[in-house]
């Protein structure tokens, strides 16, 4: 439940799992709107086309370090 409270009041449209990473997907941008420009947040974190990479998705304490991501992202 935690999780998801961040991730509403980030903005984002979801958070998921594909391939043992998890993401944290942007809703995509308007017609006419410019693409998000995401900011670098460590070398587990990639990011991309409206969209946060995670590599640590298969790791035990996944669940930590996604929040500590979240609470990066919250204070931007």
């Amino acid at each position: 439940m935690r999780i998801k409270l961040y991730a509403e009041k980030i903005g984002l449209a979801s958070i998921s799992m594909e391939n043992g990473q998890i993401l944290l997907r942007y809703p995509d941008p308007r017609d006419g709107e410019p693409a998000l420009r995401l900011r670098e947040l460590g070398p587990a974190v990639r990011s991309g086309k409206n969209t946060y990479w995670l590599t640590f998705g298969r790791e035990p304490d996944w669940p930590a370090r996604l929040l500590e991501v979240l609470e990066q992202l919250r204070a931007m």
